[in-house]
């Protein structure tokens, strides 16, 4: 498995907070001490809404499912789902790294999306 395939988040050796690895310092209590904590098992869609008037770099698509996501360790995540069809909380989804879009400067961005199972 590649690093791309992992979805990491950092947990706080001092308090244990559970947050997304972008932040330097922990958002509970300030400490920088982390263990990298990886999403494990299939993810549960917790919200989603559907995007009607994507943004330019999704031009290529009339409309698309975007949801909230938590894996059975708790480690979050937001992504696209593959479909719109059928959606409801609590389902089980299982993440897909792909090819979503290509930037506004013709860059091709790849990031997770998410499947029913």
């Amino acid at each position: 498995m590649s690093v791309e395939d992992n979805i990491i988040w950092n947990r706080c050796k001092k308090c244990g907070f559970l947050q997304h690895s972008s932040h330097l310092r922990c958002m509970k209590c300030k400490s920088e001490d982390f263990n990298k904590v990886k999403a494990e098992g299939n993810p549960k869609l917790i919200s989603y809404t559907v995007l009607k008037i994507p943004p330019a770099e999704f031009r290529a698509k009339a409309s698309y499912a975007l949801g909230v996501v938590e894996f059975e360790n708790g480690v979050k995540g937001l992504g696209q789902i593959t479909t719109q069809n059928n959606l409801k909380t609590g389902m089980t989804l299982k993440p897909i790294y792909r090819k979503i879009c290509e930037s506004l400067d013709g860059k091709e961005v790849y990031t997770h999306v998410f499947e029913p199972v």
